[in-house]
């Protein structure tokens, strides 16, 4: 809604009372006043009296450039800052800004007035020693040098990589915080990303000692308590490598229908709110799963142990069991607290082999009913999902696996396995989230709003130049429709792009505000408590309304808590899935450093007036200068790059490549592209031959027409006047020059 405000405020361009947004948008005056003061706080509108009109103020994060200029970064277009008006703001800061008039090119430009929020408050980088002094050299591009204060430093070389605490103000300088070794090395770097994004790589003590002393038995009164699902055939499917186990599956045909089983992992009953347990898992909000290294939300002896789905081992689930009719409409849903045995620990790897006609292995045939029967009511799921308008991208992962220092890039390839699991999982956090707004009840959703209609209408502009046509209403189903029309062809990568990035980032909400990319009206996550803390919030709103537990005042408490809780969550996801995509680069360069010299036939994924960046089939992903390319330009419009004869390179383009070099540091690999083999030259002999030709005037021999007249024609074009050739330049007249100074 208070998107919806804005847009409303920027197309009026004037200022509105208060009783006019009511009557506009038909909210209650508590509700518009709430929006209207969230719209004032954020600085994007202002009050004077009793109208609200767009403020001259804008925040956002700064990007800034090497050359001393800016942007700070809006959802409706970027706000350019001029050198020298950036204050004291580094790269990410969140800042304030002032909008100026327009300059001679037209457009608005600002100037930092504030910093809001610092972008890291630690630095990670190499110790160098000037003058006596101890400086840092950030690893961030962009970053100014960083006096250092002396102590805790004594000892160390220059070149130490190291952790500080940066201290901001008119003249920022840093503490010591810790050493991470020598140079560049695998496990430097890891340190180095775990420091940069502030995750929390050990447990401490006391946490450790309050997972020590959960009992891996479950009692006797507690499996009595519940409902017994261990006479089922519930099992599990993950990756090869996965231990912690926090969802298996069951199916069972029904004389109308069928029934599906979602058994969740019980977290909540071993980590209770407000325990040290759960303090740590949301100070972490998230499992982290780094190359070669699991920065897990909960302690080993819970994400592997008392809480993992373990075959052949009883476990405490919360379950979604969903009767659907035979068209696959959901008839009934039941949310038990229960206990399961699962039968059997299958794989992506079996399961994507079973899905193509091969067996089962011989201990997991048992199965193979089950498993036909739900690859088939998942891909009708899935078939059904997007015929509702759902958006389906199809890039290709790869996953980087370091084990005993050999670097391992493993393209994920199993597809009717991983969404036979994707679809069951978002349907039991359909449910559940319809279950929680039905009720009332207070809850961490995740939400995924519409895109804003300026990005929406460049989208649109965008595509019609690659010849696929929007409506003018933003439409779910007309961008589907263009994803799976460019599906197979060269520009399916530049639509999936363009519209990725005119998305705007899923996070968690205490509101319902529904998910656009699914098309889904309520969603949120349930479905991995034992990796991430929203699920394990919803975990224990459910519970409490089984039990009829939830007070007002709980629910009240809950409301409260609920915004920071997912703003934080939102935050904490962010910085994992940054630290993961940074170290997976490292690993990358690493590999291409072995690989120097060698040749691939790789597709363009990035275009821009630096050069083009080309993506290998392992996914190493690599830079072609502009340089190395040729006398190519930049071309905004067209989404390319221009080259002579009518040449060009877009995305999806193949290119074969060669590995020039990479700096595992700055997270590079750098490319050359493979030139053709150049064409033969002539002789002298041929060469006279050629111009021998030139002389005959009409067409060769065997192109000639017996019973026709040889045509000749002769074009004489001159350009402007005439004069003998032997005739003195005439100067031109005084007047025309100095028009041409004016």
């Amino acid at each position: 809604m208070q998107e919806a405000l804005l847009e409303f405020f920027k197309k009026t361009g004037r200022p509105h009372r208060l009783e006019e947004i009511l009557h506009r948008f038909g909210l209650e005056k508590r509700e518009a006043k709430a929006h209207l003061k969230a719209l004032v706080e954020r600085g994007l509108l202002e009050k004077k009296g009793s109208r609200y009109f767009l403020a001259n103020r804008v925040q956002g994060p700064l990007s800034l450039h090497r050359d001393g200029y800016g942007f700070v970064r809006l959802p409706d277009g970027d706000l350019f800052i001029p050198p020298g008006y950036t204050g004291d703001a580094w790269p990410g800061d969140l800042v304030e800004a002032r909008v100026m008039p327009p300059g001679r090119d037209g457009r608005p430009w600002g100037v930092v007035e504030r910093v809001l929020k610092r972008a890291r408050e630690r630095l990670v980088g190499t110790l160098d020693f000037r003058k006596g002094r101890a400086l840092l050299l950030p690893d961030e591009p962009n970053l100014p040098e960083l006096p250092l204060a002396p102590e805790g430093l004594a000892g160390l070389k220059r070149g130490s990589r190291i952790v500080v605490q940066v201290h901001y103000g008119k003249r920022p300088y840093g503490t010591f915080l810790a050493y991470l070794g020598e140079g560049e090395a695998p496990e430097t770097e890891t340190e180095a990303v775990i420091a940069k994004y502030g995750l929390r790589a050990e447990f401490p003590e006391e946490v450790l000692k309050e997972a020590e002393a959960i009992p891996l038995e479950i009692p006797e009164a507690e499996l009595r308590r519940r409902e017994d699902f261990r006479g089922l055939r519930v099992f599990t499917i993950d990756g090869v490598d996965a231990k912690d186990f926090d969802d298996a599956i069951h199916v069972e045909r029904l004389p109308k229908g069928y029934r599906i089983g979602v058994h969740i992992a019980d977290v909540s009953h071993y980590v209770k709110e407000g325990s040290l347990l759960d303090q740590e898992a949301f100070l972490r909000g998230t499992s982290v799963y780094l190359p070669g290294r699991v920065l897990p939300m909960l302690p080993e002896r819970l994400s592997n142990g008392v809480c993992s789905l373990r075959p052949g081992e009883d476990r405490l689930v919360l379950s979604v069991l969903v009767d659907l009719t035979e068209d696959l409409k959901v008839k009934r849903v039941r949310f038990r607290e229960g206990v399961i045995r699962s039968v059997a620990r299958l794989t992506y790897t079996e399961v994507e082999a079973f899905a193509e006609g091969f067996g089962l292995p011989e201990e997991h045939a048992f199965l193979a009913e089950d498993l036909r029967l739900l690859l088939d009511l998942t891909q009708r799921m899935r078939e059904k999902r997007l015929e509702e308008g759902a958006l389906d991208f199809s890039f290709p992962e790869v996953k980087v696996e370091v084990e005993e220092g050999v670097l391992h890039l493993i393209p994920q390839a199993e597809p009717k396995a991983r969404s036979l699991i994707e679809e069951l999982m978002l349907l039991a956090n359909r449910l559940v989230a319809e279950y929680l707004v039905q009720k009332g009840l207070p809850g961490l959703f995740r939400v995924h709003e519409e895109p804003v209609q300026d990005a929406y209408e460049k989208l649109r502009q965008a595509l019609a130049r690659l010849g696929y046509t929007l409506p003018p209403k933003l439409s779910g189903h007309a961008l589907q429709k263009a994803l799976l029309a460019s599906r197979g062809r060269p520009e399916e990568p530049v639509v999936a792009y363009l519209v990725l990035r005119s998305l705007r980032l899923a996070r968690y909400a205490p509101e319902n505000l529904g998910h656009f990319g699914l098309a889904m009206e309520h969603y949120l996550h349930f479905t991995s408590p034992i990796r991430r803390y929203p699920d394990l919030v919803v975990h224990r709103v459910l519970k409490a309304a089984l039990r009829r537990t939830l007070t007002p005042a709980r629910k009240a408490r809950w409301q409260e808590a609920f915004p920071a809780i997912a703003e934080h969550a939102s935050e904490m996801e962010r910085k994992a899935e940054a630290a993961e995509r940074e170290l997976t680069k490292y690993y990358m360069a690493k590999w291409a450093e072995l690989h120097v010299g060698e040749r691939f036939l790789g597709k363009v994924t990035g275009v821009a007036n630096f050069g083009a960046f080309v993506t290998l089939p392992n996914g190493v992903e690599g830079l072609v200068r502009l340089e190395a390319l040729g006398p190519y330009t930049y071309s905004e419009e067209a989404m390319a790059l221009l080259g002579p004869k009518g040449r060009r390179i877009r995305l999806g383009d193949e290119m074969e490549v060669r590995i020039a070099g990479a700096n595992p540091r700055l997270r590079q690999v750098d490319l050359l592209p493979v030139e053709e083999a150049p064409k033969k030259t002539k002789n002298r002999k041929e060469k006279a031959k050629e111009v021998e030709m030139r002389k005959v005037v009409g067409p060769p021999e065997e192109k000639t027409r017996p019973g026709r007249p040889e045509r000749l024609t002769v074009h004489t074009m001159y350009i402007g006047e005439w004069r003998p050739k032997d005739a003195p330049p005439e100067e031109a007249p005084k007047s025309r020059r100095r028009k041409r100074r004016r």
